[in-house]
């Protein structure tokens, strides 16, 4: 009931309190990690809401930005049917079709499947692809990253804010700070992309990460 009046409301004519209730919404029902969130950035209507780019939400929510934007797109592309079905019931993963169903699965997301319906389209490689793919690519690296035990999959942050300018300049985005970096990169324990090492600057990639193993390459 509580998500039943803004769910009526085409995302382009929510007040500030929809916004609120959809993002509080997608924290609870997608299990995103609020503490990403910059609430702040979001005290808007529904139509400066839809007018954001996929940058501003990534500026805005670092990793969550990227499935708040694609959970947006969705609702405003094939309406709000499955809010409000039959059933009464609230919606879940399993409520998108096929194809997004895919995307929505951080193991899985295709940047440029994904998001090719968007007002954007971004040289779209996901922070923990790109941080792979620098470790795996010694001559743009530049003593950045380095891997501490290759076969388990554990890597250091060297430079922990040039790696930091180095992603803002992927997203166009000058403010990026290691510290919004490393908050993104956490959330990929949840995910299983990456799992935690009790020490300072150190991950390791998880069972959902892939491309990273010297055979598997």
């Amino acid at each position: 009931e509580s998500y039943s009046f803004w769910t009526s409301i085409h995302p382009e004519y929510w007040s500030k309190h929809n916004v609120c209730e959809w993002l509080q919404f997608c924290c609870d029902q997608y299990k995103l990690d609020a503490n990403c969130i910059s609430f702040s950035h979001f005290n808007i209507n529904g139509l400066q809401l839809c007018n954001m780019t996929q940058e501003e939400f990534l500026d805005a929510a670092g990793i969550c930005g990227e499935y708040l934007y694609f959970i947006l797109q969705s609702i405003r592309m094939h309406g709000i049917s499955f809010f409000t079905d039959a059933e009464e019931t609230k919606p879940s993963l399993k409520d998108f079709p096929a194809r997004e169903k895919a995307c929505m699965r951080a193991g899985s997301i295709n940047g440029q499947e994904c998001h090719s319906h968007g007002r954007t389209n971004l040289q779209n490689s996901h922070l923990w692809e790109f941080v792979r793919d620098l470790l795996l690519s010694p001559e743009e690296n530049g003593g950045i990253l380095e891997w501490e035990d290759r076969g388990q999959g554990i890597f250091r942050v060297v430079k922990s804010e040039a790696l930091a300018k180095m992603w803002g300049q992927r997203k166009k985005n000058d403010r990026m700070t290691y510290e919004k970096l490393s908050r993104a990169l956490r959330y990929y324990y949840k995910t299983g992309i990456l799992e935690r090492v009790d020490r300072r600057l150190v991950y390791k990639f998880g069972k959902n990460a892939h491309g990273w193993q010297e055979s598997k390459i």
